[in-house]
């Protein structure tokens, strides 16, 4: 009997959760699995290498791991078409995954909020390259913990919404600490897709937020280009809350953010923050997603 496939006739179409799925998956988990469902699940979407750089002592390591927790069905994966070569795998959370990640809650799939064909139209979207491109920049920050005596807090999108959406909804939000300083940052990643008076308006937003809530952070807009970056600074010369720019690309923990207003390049940690009381508590950043 043939497997069934989708419609592009390419992947095999994956049976429905069954019990004995969901027990073979449970004992063949490592730690570090969760880990990685965990990180899958709260980011949507992450590509090998993403994954490798996060939870990973090599890419190589990474790639013999992910194809077993495929076959396992911890987790899901497609390439998206590529008019060049090959894309990389990119890995969603399966079903069953889902079921052990609800049960830590003591949930249901469906009360986790997932849906397996949400997930999946995810690999036909066109703001893919927008999710991997912030999913990208969480990464860069969040490897850079793993070897440099910093940390990370991070909310998603999906964090944002719940807190702030009637106000703003940036496409990240989190705290980058170093040494005795902390700056909460509320990211912008930017396709060169909008107008910049809709970005310049967004500061608005920010500054609104602010007055109504006390909550405040540096604005970050991750342009596609040096050219609207410019276009962005002398447009916004005078920013009402603070903020700053860097391009894709440049890593950013390092200086590479020039300030609205300014001129010279920062790091991430010497952008305006706050100092951190003994205790470790910044104010409106309670511990949550690391």
């Amino acid at each position: 009997m043939r497997t069934p496939t989708r419609p592009d006739r390419s992947a095999p179409v994956r049976p429905r959760t069954t019990a004995e799925a969901v027990h073979r998956l449970v004992s063949r988990l490592t730690p570090r699995d969760l880990r990685v469902m965990r990180l899958v699940w709260d980011h949507r979407v992450l590509t090998t290498d993403q994954i490798a750089r996060c939870e990973f002592s090599s890419y190589a390591t990474a790639k013999r791991r992910l194809p077993i927790l495929y076959r396992l069905r911890a987790l899901e994966r497609f390439r998206p078409w590529t008019p060049v070569g090959t894309a990389p795998w990119h890995y969603i959370l399966d079903a069953p995954g889902a079921e052990i990640l609800a049960a830590e809650h003591g949930q249901t799939a469906k009360e986790l909020g997932y849906r397996r064909d949400r997930l999946l139209a995810v690999a036909y979207r066109s703001s893919l390259a927008h999710t991997l491109g912030v999913n990208e920049f969480f990464v860069d920050l969040h490897s850079h913990t793993r070897t440099h005596d910093t940390h990370l807090t991070w909310r998603t999108a999906r964090d944002c919404e719940a807190l702030w959406g009637d106000i703003v909804r940036p496409d990240a939000a989190g705290r980058w600490t170093h040494a005795d300083t902390a700056v909460d940052f509320f990211l912008e990643y930017d396709r060169g897709t909008e107008p910049l008076r809709r970005l310049e308006a967004k500061l608005d937003g920010y500054h609104e937020l602010a007055r109504l809530t006390g909550q405040q952070g540096v604005v970050l807009f991750y342009l596609p280009s040096r050219r609207r970056e410019g276009n962005l600074h002398e447009r916004v010369p005078r920013p009402p809350v603070p903020a700053a720019t860097a391009v894709h690309g440049q890593h950013p923990a390092d200086s590479v953010w020039t300030p609205l207003g300014g001129s010279s390049p920062r790091r991430l940690a010497a952008l305006p923050g706050t100092s951190l009381p003994p205790e470790g508590g910044v104010r409106g950043w309670e511990a949550g997603d690391g």
